[in-house]
């Protein structure tokens, strides 16, 4: 079967396109996706969207818990994103040995919004992914290739890494070592065309006496779309729960018989369910009312809301939990700060962190650019101060300190 696999870009209208067949996997060029509907129609459409727009991190849970917190993974990153978990589409990979397990998140608006383009285009969607996955996987080393030589992407394991501007390399990668073990050596495979940032890249390992860098020739994007992946059953696809695709179909009228006969037995059964399902309500009711008794008992001087007191002893405990341990992600951090780094004109020479805050050194041509970038941060809900601007040269060299964000 025939697949065409989209590549969405990040700004404009036309995208990328390949089409797989018996043939083998043929490179259709750049075109506006209702034309490639119009060439293939009917065909089945996996569609890469910007990972800019998506948020990639780890969370600490087991197997056991991951299973029984299906419906509610967007409150473990609520905190992250800076956004109702309501509004998020999130999913989960396999969980990793360290206990860890990856997540993917985007907001449920940016997800209706490019599937009712792309349906009203008349593609045939079956698969919505981020573009990271474009980059070929090793679990050894991590993976560092450039689009268009505007974009840079670091592909850290099979569902971990971030999509952001060349000219932020170095902030990402320094961000992505944080997140691992200090003393674990790392490689890193990059596919760089550009001298200027491979010696960027370069200069970055030599600074790290455990990381090797190794440059190779080509981004192998045929090697992934052309590895026989069922992309609809890929964990990463996005068309999971409320976003699922569905096909009708209709019995032949010999079995319509047999079908009515299991909707009766079926029915039957569920009816039983039902009478489990209302009496271990019940017992959960009274856990919960019980839960909310023994926080206002710890916890006298808080006040709850009358009708949705459990949800809120819920998100409580979470926040009383983190004030003791961190389980969240410096990347998804750093990536915002990143993000309003992207057109300011500022050029970054150093980025520390410690104890939750981070400090830039940038250099900038004016004072008034300096404050631009902080008025930038504090309206993604960072709380940023200029702590120094002195004239070195041509350039104003500022250091800035940046926290919160959450």
């Amino acid at each position: 079967m025939n697949t065409l696999f989209l590549h969405l870009p990040v700004q404009g209208h036309e995208c990328h396109a390949w089409l797989s067949s018996a043939d083998g996997l043929e490179d259709m060029g750049r075109d506006a996706p209702e034309h490639f509907a119009l060439r293939y129609p009917g065909t089945a459409c996996v569609v890469f969207l910007p990972s800019s727009q998506c948020l990639f991190t780890t969370v600490t849970i087991s197997a056991k818990q991951l299973r029984q917190a299906t419906q509610s993974l967007a409150w473990l990153i609520e905190e992250q994103v800076g956004d109702d978990a309501e509004n998020l589409q999130v999913i989960a990979g396999a969980s990793q040995d360290d206990g860890t397990t990856p997540l993917i998140a985007i907001a449920k608006t940016t997800l209706q919004e490019h599937l009712l383009a792309l349906r009203t285009a008349g593609l045939a969607i079956i698969a919505l992914l981020p573009d990271l996955l474009l980059v070929p996987a090793d679990e050894s080393e991590w993976q560092l290739v450039t689009w268009d030589n505007a974009l840079t992407a670091l592909r850290t394991g099979p569902l971990g890494g971030a999509v952001l501007e060349t000219g932020t390399m170095a902030l990402m990668l320094e961000a992505a070592l944080q997140e691992r073990d200090a003393l674990t050596p790392l490689t890193i495979s990059a596919a760089l065309p550009d001298a200027i940032s491979r010696a960027q890249v370069q200069a970055w390992a030599d600074k790290h006496s455990l990381v090797e860098c190794h440059f190779v020739e080509g981004l192998e994007i045929a090697s992934a779309l052309a590895a026989g992946t069922d992309w609809s059953k890929h964990p990463a696809n996005f068309l999971q729960g409320n976003f699922s695709t569905t096909q009708g179909f209709s019995l032949p009228s010999t079995l319509r018989l047999a079908a009515i006969f299991v909707a009766v037995a079926f029915s039957v059964q569920l009816l039983s369910e039902w009478v489990y399902y209302g009496y271990y309500k019940y017992q959960a009711d009274k856990v919960g009312e019980a839960a909310v008794v023994r926080y206002k008992s710890t916890y006298a001087q808080e006040r709850l809301s009358a009708t949705k007191a459990l949800p809120e002893v819920q998100k409580r405990m979470k926040g009383h939990s983190n004030e003791t341990r961190s389980d969240g992600s410096v990347l998804p951090l750093l990536t915002r700060v990143a993000e309003s780094l992207q057109g300011s004109g500022l050029d970054t020479q150093r980025v520390d962190f410690s104890g939750g805050v981070i400090t830039l050194d940038v250099d900038a041509r004016a004072l008034g650019d300096l404050d631009g970038f902080k008025q930038k941060l504090e309206g993604q809900g960072f709380h940023a101060e200029i702590v120094s601007a002195n004239s070195q040269g041509s350039v104003i060299r500022g250091r800035l300190r940046v926290e919160g964000g959450a």
